[in-house]
């Protein structure tokens, strides 16, 4: 689950590009239309430029607490994590419904190991917001890391079912129902959740984790074409590689498993050299 985060910066997109209209009739060089250059760089892949431009807004307008906002998920996309963290804090300072920003710091403090205090912030973004599936999500993994099994699974599943209801479906909740399930001991029940995760939202680390389950029942046909559909989602991603090398390895089909071994050292070599989330400075939570 923790991988989620250094993708997930993606998922303000909408939000970033939804203010942009707010200004769009705005004069150069303006704060707001620095921020709407930034937004353009953001969705374009721009990281770097994206973040010159954020940060100029905030030189010229120090209470806008969205440029604050877009600057955390800039340099969440540019790996630079305590940067980020700072920025949202600073958003949420600025703005205290700021329920984004404060989801995300909410993530980042899971990613670094401290359940406490992810719970913490992402219990105040569901007090703004209550229908956020994604904050209920990572409630749920901030529980389970605290060793509270039965609220992570209502969690889990009133996430995946607030997803359902708003037709977005959200692989990361059924991918931590699924490996709640198979935990728990309940291997039919989380290949269920898994299968219509894969087949409403398909994403790789969910797509992995039914290859998984697929392989252990002796379904092989299945497992490699769901652990084939998560290396073509990510080919950056070892985990899918290493459980199709093991499956075609079982197989008879060595060279094959040799080429997707060789993939998997490529791969988690390269996840080894990620910057780690471990040197968080704990502000006072909400």
């Amino acid at each position: 689950m923790r991988y989620q985060l250094a993708r997930a910066g993606s998922c303000l997109l909408l939000s970033v590009v939804g203010l942009t209209s707010l200004w769009a009739d705005s004069p150069d060089n303006t704060p707001a239309a620095l921020f709407r250059i930034g937004s353009k760089q953001f969705n374009d892949h721009q990281f770097a430029a994206a973040r010159e431009s954020f940060s100029r807004v905030i030189e010229l307008d120090s209470r806008n607490a969205k440029a604050y906002r877009a600057l955390g998920m800039t340099d969440l996309e540019l790996k630079d994590y305590q940067a980020a963290y700072q920025a949202w804090l600073k958003a949420v300072d600025l703005d205290p419904n700021d329920e984004t920003s404060t989801y995300y710091l909410g993530r980042l403090f899971y990613q670094a190991d401290l359940a406490n205090e992810a719970a913490a912030w992402l219990r105040q973004a569901l007090k703004i917001a209550p229908d956020d599936f994604k904050a209920t999500t990572y409630l749920g993994l901030s529980a389970e890391a605290l060793g509270y099994d039965d609220t992570a699974g209502k969690l889990y599943r009133k996430a995946v079912a607030e997803s359902e209801a708003q037709g977005k479906p959200y692989a990361e909740a059924y991918l931590s129902l699924g490996n709640f399930l198979r935990k728990e001991g309940h291997d039919e029940q989380a290949l269920t959740v898994l299968q219509q995760g894969a087949q409403k939202c398909p994403e790789a680390h969910e797509l992995t984790a039914l290859g998984e389950v697929l392989a252990r029942r002796n379904e092989t046909r299945r497992a490699e074409e769901a652990l084939r559909q998560a290396v073509v989602l990510d080919p950056n991603l070892s985990q899918a590689h290493y459980r199709l090398a093991l499956l075609l390895k079982s197989l008879g089909r060595l060279q094959e498993a040799q080429h997707e071994m060789a993939a998997f050292q490529d791969a988690k070599a390269a996840e080894d050299r990620m910057p780690k989330i471990t040197a968080l400075r704990k502000p006072t939570v909400p």
